[in-house]
């Protein structure tokens, strides 16, 4: 039971091989082409303050936070709601239930935060 990197992880990865060089390269490549824009706080102060908190709490669990204008209005909430379901899957891999008190982030207020700051 140490969620994803507990027996489940150790079984997925069983015979998985190191990239050869000449893949490493190419998958460097194109995560430096491709690779997610961190979010600029001077471009986007409202991300420190209360309304930020839940886009900010959220995203900060895995990654650098997103910047909001990496997607449209309309595309925000399917990012978000597969985001939801990573989390759900990493977090609760082991069948375990949500702790009483655990603090539960409203996707709600993640996508209101996106979408006031999303690309026009």
């Amino acid at each position: 039971g140490k969620g994803n990197m507990g027996k489940l992880m150790a079984e997925m990865m069983v015979g998985v091989e190191a990239p050869s060089l000449a893949d490493e390269q190419a998958m460097v490549a194109y995560l430096r082409k491709h690779a997610q824009r961190s979010l600029d706080p001077q471009k986007v102060p409202e991300v420190n303050a209360p309304a930020g908190a839940p886009f900010r709490l959220a995203c900060s669990q895995c990654h650098a936070l997103p910047d909001p204008r990496r997607y449209t209005a309309r595309e925000w909430p399917a990012v978000v709601e597969r985001m939801q379901s990573n989390m759900q899957w990493m977090n609760r891999v082991v069948g375990s239930k949500p702790l009483p008190g655990e603090l539960q982030l409203r996707t709600e207020d993640i996508n209101a935060f996106l979408i006031r700051h999303a690309r026009r």
